[in-house]
Protein backbone atom coordinates (compact mmCIF):
# COMPACT_ATOMS: atom_id res chain seq x y z
CA UNK A 1 0.00 0.00 0.00
CA UNK A 2 2.81 2.25 0.98
CA UNK A 3 4.69 2.64 -2.48
CA UNK A 4 1.08 3.45 -4.27
CA UNK A 5 0.93 6.45 -1.58
CA UNK A 6 4.65 7.50 -2.16
CA UNK A 7 4.01 7.73 -5.72
CA UNK A 8 0.82 9.66 -5.63
CA UNK A 9 2.64 12.25 -3.17
CA UNK A 10 5.17 12.75 -5.80
CA UNK A 11 2.98 13.06 -8.90
CA UNK A 12 0.35 15.53 -6.53
CA UNK A 13 2.74 17.51 -4.20
CA UNK A 14 0.20 19.62 -1.98
CA UNK A 15 -0.57 15.85 -0.48
CA UNK A 16 1.02 15.29 2.72
CA UNK A 17 0.83 11.69 5.26
CA UNK A 18 -0.71 11.88 8.24
CA UNK A 19 -2.32 9.25 10.37
CA UNK A 20 -1.15 6.82 7.52
CA UNK A 21 -3.30 8.49 5.24
CA UNK A 22 -2.04 11.31 2.19
CA UNK A 23 -4.45 14.04 3.06
CA UNK A 24 -4.41 17.38 1.43
CA UNK A 25 -1.96 20.22 2.57
CA UNK A 26 -4.74 23.20 3.15
CA UNK A 27 -8.66 23.20 2.49
CA UNK A 28 -8.08 24.70 -1.28
CA UNK A 29 -6.20 21.61 -2.28
CA UNK A 30 -8.90 19.53 -0.45
CA UNK A 31 -11.51 20.94 -2.30
CA UNK A 32 -9.42 21.24 -5.68
CA UNK A 33 -9.02 17.16 -5.09
CA UNK A 34 -12.93 16.53 -4.57
CA UNK A 35 -13.71 18.43 -7.17
CA UNK A 36 -11.36 17.77 -9.85
CA UNK A 37 -10.67 14.10 -9.20
CA UNK A 38 -13.70 12.51 -7.29
CA UNK A 39 -16.47 14.36 -9.04
CA UNK A 40 -15.09 15.42 -12.01
CA UNK A 41 -17.58 13.53 -13.90
CA UNK A 42 -20.76 13.64 -11.32
CA UNK A 43 -21.10 17.42 -11.54
CA UNK A 44 -24.21 17.09 -9.25
CA UNK A 45 -24.93 18.69 -6.09
CA UNK A 46 -25.58 16.30 -2.57
CA UNK A 47 -28.51 17.18 -1.15
CA UNK A 48 -30.81 18.81 -4.06
CA UNK A 49 -29.16 17.17 -7.31
CA UNK A 50 -28.61 20.53 -9.10
CA UNK A 51 -26.03 20.56 -11.74
CA UNK A 52 -22.84 22.52 -11.64
CA UNK A 53 -20.06 23.63 -13.48
CA UNK A 54 -16.48 24.50 -11.97
CA UNK A 55 -14.94 27.83 -12.24
CA UNK A 56 -11.34 28.80 -9.91
CA UNK A 57 -9.66 26.63 -8.04
CA UNK A 58 -12.40 24.66 -6.10
CA UNK A 59 -15.60 26.62 -6.71
CA UNK A 60 -18.53 26.38 -8.93
CA UNK A 61 -21.23 27.96 -10.24
CA UNK A 62 -24.98 26.08 -9.20
CA UNK A 63 -28.24 25.68 -12.44
CA UNK A 64 -30.94 26.20 -10.41
CA UNK A 65 -33.43 26.27 -13.13
CA UNK A 66 -32.44 22.69 -14.20
CA UNK A 67 -33.62 20.92 -10.46
CA UNK A 68 -36.47 22.66 -9.66
CA UNK A 69 -34.52 24.54 -6.62
CA UNK A 70 -35.83 28.02 -5.52
CA UNK A 71 -34.42 29.16 -2.24
CA UNK A 72 -35.32 33.15 -2.35
CA UNK A 73 -38.17 33.63 0.04
CA UNK A 74 -35.00 31.81 2.81
CA UNK A 75 -32.27 33.53 4.18
CA UNK A 76 -29.11 32.77 2.54
CA UNK A 77 -29.87 33.23 -0.22
CA UNK A 78 -27.33 34.93 -2.21
CA UNK A 79 -25.94 31.60 -1.92
CA UNK A 80 -27.87 29.83 -4.04
CA UNK A 81 -25.84 30.38 -7.23
CA UNK A 82 -22.62 28.99 -5.37
CA UNK A 83 -21.36 25.74 -5.26
CA UNK A 84 -19.40 24.78 -1.80
CA UNK A 85 -18.22 21.87 -0.07
CA UNK A 86 -19.66 20.34 2.63
CA UNK A 87 -18.66 18.47 5.82
CA UNK A 88 -21.27 15.96 6.06
CA UNK A 89 -19.67 15.70 9.89
CA UNK A 90 -19.15 19.41 10.55
CA UNK A 91 -15.55 20.82 11.52
CA UNK A 92 -17.38 22.02 14.66
CA UNK A 93 -18.63 18.64 16.20
CA UNK A 94 -15.35 16.47 15.05
CA UNK A 95 -13.30 16.34 18.51
CA UNK A 96 -10.85 18.99 16.62
CA UNK A 97 -12.86 21.07 18.49
CA UNK A 98 -11.82 20.03 21.49
CA UNK A 99 -8.11 20.23 20.79
CA UNK A 100 -5.70 23.18 22.05
CA UNK A 101 -5.13 24.16 18.13
CA UNK A 102 -8.89 25.31 18.51
CA UNK A 103 -9.58 26.30 21.57
CA UNK A 104 -6.09 28.12 23.22
CA UNK A 105 -3.99 27.99 20.30
CA UNK A 106 -0.49 27.07 19.45
CA UNK A 107 2.84 29.18 19.47
CA UNK A 108 2.73 28.98 15.68
CA UNK A 109 -0.47 30.62 14.96
CA UNK A 110 -1.73 34.08 15.67
CA UNK A 111 -5.10 33.34 17.10
CA UNK A 112 -6.75 29.76 18.00
CA UNK A 113 -9.50 28.35 15.41
CA UNK A 114 -10.21 26.17 13.07
CA UNK A 115 -7.65 27.91 10.91
CA UNK A 116 -4.90 26.94 13.60
CA UNK A 117 -6.19 23.77 13.70
CA UNK A 118 -5.90 23.31 9.71
CA UNK A 119 -2.35 24.69 9.32
CA UNK A 120 -0.50 23.81 12.21
CA UNK A 121 -2.01 20.41 13.67
CA UNK A 122 -1.62 17.01 11.85
CA UNK A 123 -4.18 15.08 13.93
CA UNK A 124 -6.87 18.26 13.38
CA UNK A 125 -6.53 18.22 9.70
CA UNK A 126 -6.56 14.57 8.74
CA UNK A 127 -9.83 14.70 10.43
CA UNK A 128 -11.17 18.41 8.75
CA UNK A 129 -9.91 17.41 5.59
CA UNK A 130 -10.57 13.70 5.09
CA UNK A 131 -12.53 13.16 1.51
CA UNK A 132 -14.92 10.64 2.76
CA UNK A 133 -16.80 13.45 4.88
CA UNK A 134 -16.93 16.35 1.78
CA UNK A 135 -19.88 16.38 -0.60
CA UNK A 136 -21.16 19.41 -2.73
CA UNK A 137 -23.76 21.03 -1.77
CA UNK A 138 -25.61 24.55 -3.30
CA UNK A 139 -24.25 27.13 -1.28
CA UNK A 140 -27.51 27.67 0.89
CA UNK A 141 -28.63 24.75 2.07
CA UNK A 142 -24.80 24.21 3.43
CA UNK A 143 -25.59 27.77 5.22
CA UNK A 144 -29.06 26.90 6.37
CA UNK A 145 -27.85 23.27 8.24
CA UNK A 146 -24.59 25.04 9.84
CA UNK A 147 -23.84 22.13 12.21
CA UNK A 148 -27.15 20.59 12.88
CA UNK A 149 -27.13 16.77 13.28
CA UNK A 150 -29.14 14.80 11.31
CA UNK A 151 -32.62 13.22 12.27
CA UNK A 152 -35.90 13.07 11.23
CA UNK A 153 -38.32 16.26 11.07
CA UNK A 154 -42.21 15.99 11.44
CA UNK A 155 -44.05 17.13 8.45
CA UNK A 156 -42.60 17.40 5.03
CA UNK A 157 -42.23 21.39 5.12
CA UNK A 158 -40.12 21.58 1.42
CA UNK A 159 -39.06 25.67 1.79
CA UNK A 160 -36.17 24.86 -1.01
CA UNK A 161 -38.52 24.30 -4.37
CA UNK A 162 -38.43 20.58 -5.76
CA UNK A 163 -34.74 20.09 -3.51
CA UNK A 164 -36.14 17.62 -0.63
CA UNK A 165 -34.06 19.19 2.50
CA UNK A 166 -35.87 19.86 5.52
CA UNK A 167 -34.16 21.75 8.68
CA UNK A 168 -35.12 22.85 12.00
CA UNK A 169 -33.92 24.68 14.61
CA UNK A 170 -31.92 21.72 15.90
CA UNK A 171 -31.79 19.12 13.13
CA UNK A 172 -31.41 18.40 9.23
CA UNK A 173 -33.28 15.77 7.68
CA UNK A 174 -31.72 14.60 4.21
CA UNK A 175 -33.92 12.64 1.39
CA UNK A 176 -34.52 9.07 1.89
CA UNK A 177 -32.46 7.81 -1.08
CA UNK A 178 -29.66 10.03 0.82
CA UNK A 179 -29.90 8.65 4.63
CA UNK A 180 -27.92 5.57 3.77
CA UNK A 181 -25.06 8.09 2.16
CA UNK A 182 -24.97 10.19 5.40
CA UNK A 183 -25.25 7.21 8.08
CA UNK A 184 -22.00 5.20 6.69
CA UNK A 185 -19.73 8.80 6.63
CA UNK A 186 -21.10 9.35 10.14
CA UNK A 187 -20.07 5.91 11.46
CA UNK A 188 -17.16 5.92 9.36
CA UNK A 189 -15.97 9.29 10.97
CA UNK A 190 -16.74 7.94 14.09
CA UNK A 191 -15.11 4.61 14.36
CA UNK A 192 -11.65 6.88 12.22
CA UNK A 193 -11.46 9.90 13.89
CA UNK A 194 -14.07 9.54 17.11
CA UNK A 195 -16.61 11.41 16.08
CA UNK A 196 -19.01 11.23 19.17
CA UNK A 197 -22.81 10.65 18.54
CA UNK A 198 -25.32 10.89 20.40
CA UNK A 199 -27.93 8.52 22.06
CA UNK A 200 -29.77 6.68 19.57
CA UNK A 201 -27.81 7.82 16.53
CA UNK A 202 -25.61 4.51 16.31
CA UNK A 203 -28.84 2.57 16.07
CA UNK A 204 -30.52 5.11 13.70
CA UNK A 205 -27.16 5.06 10.94
CA UNK A 206 -27.29 1.56 11.01
CA UNK A 207 -30.81 1.52 9.98
CA UNK A 208 -30.44 4.61 7.25
CA UNK A 209 -27.65 2.55 6.18
CA UNK A 210 -29.11 -1.15 5.77
CA UNK A 211 -32.26 0.66 4.73
CA UNK A 212 -30.66 2.83 1.74
CA UNK A 213 -27.77 0.67 0.46
CA UNK A 214 -24.94 1.84 -1.16
CA UNK A 215 -25.42 2.43 -5.37
CA UNK A 216 -23.04 2.47 -7.49
CA UNK A 217 -22.23 6.15 -7.76
CA UNK A 218 -21.55 5.90 -3.90
CA UNK A 219 -19.02 2.52 -4.33
CA UNK A 220 -16.82 4.74 -7.49
CA UNK A 221 -16.50 7.63 -5.33
CA UNK A 222 -15.14 5.46 -2.41
CA UNK A 223 -12.88 3.46 -4.60
CA UNK A 224 -11.67 6.91 -6.04
CA UNK A 225 -11.15 8.79 -2.57
CA UNK A 226 -9.40 5.14 -1.97
CA UNK A 227 -6.99 6.13 -4.37
CA UNK A 228 -6.31 9.25 -3.11
CA UNK A 229 -6.10 9.43 0.38
CA UNK A 230 -5.27 5.39 0.87
CA UNK A 231 -8.14 3.89 2.84
CA UNK A 232 -11.75 2.97 1.83
CA UNK A 233 -15.02 3.73 4.21
CA UNK A 234 -15.71 -0.25 5.45
CA UNK A 235 -19.48 1.00 5.70
CA UNK A 236 -19.43 1.02 2.31
CA UNK A 237 -18.15 -2.52 1.68
CA UNK A 238 -20.53 -3.71 4.50
CA UNK A 239 -23.18 -1.45 4.58
CA UNK A 240 -25.26 -3.70 7.17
Amino acid sequence: MKKPLILLCLLMPGLIFADGLSISSSWTTTKSSARDSIYSDHTSTFYCGCDYMATGTSGGQIDTTGCGYDGSNESHSARASRLEWEHVVPASLMPARQMACWTTGLPTCSAPGRDCCEGHDEVARTMIFDLHNLVPSVGQPNALRSNKRYGLIDGEDRKLGACDFEWSSTLTEPAEHLRGDVARIWLYMHDRHGVVLEPGEISRFRLWSCNDLPDQWERVRNARIRSIQGNGNMYIDNPC
